[in-house]
């Protein structure tokens, strides 16, 4: 599988923490991201600044060792399938016990 390139690291925001990128690929708020080695680095969870030249700000997964974010490429990651919708399994839980 190849992996889908969306950006290049600028530098860890001061006051949050989060990783800024330039944007390269169209990409939305929440979708997961990953290093070139294919490991999880966070999510997504700000897009912002002009059309042209968008960037996004990437909250990292607690202890990810980001060390020098500055050209460092950002990946497309993948979201593991959840086995089950906890809000459906919870609905039927209760209709099964009336």
């Amino acid at each position: 599988m190849s992996q889908i390139l969306i950006g290049k690291g600028m530098h860890i925001s001061k006051g949050n923490g989060n990783l800024v990128i330039t944007l390269e690929a169209e990409t939305k708020i929440g979708q997961d991201v990953a290093d070139k080695d294919g490991n999880s680095m966070g999510r997504i969870f700000d897009i912002f600044g002009p059309i042209s030249t968008p960037y996004a700000s990437i909250k990292l997964i607690e202890g990810y060792p980001m060390g020098r974010p500055a050209g460092k490429q950002v990946f497309l990651g993948e979201r593991p399938n959840k086995p089950y919708d906890k809000r459906k399994n919870r609905r039927d839980r209760k209709a099964r016990s009336r």
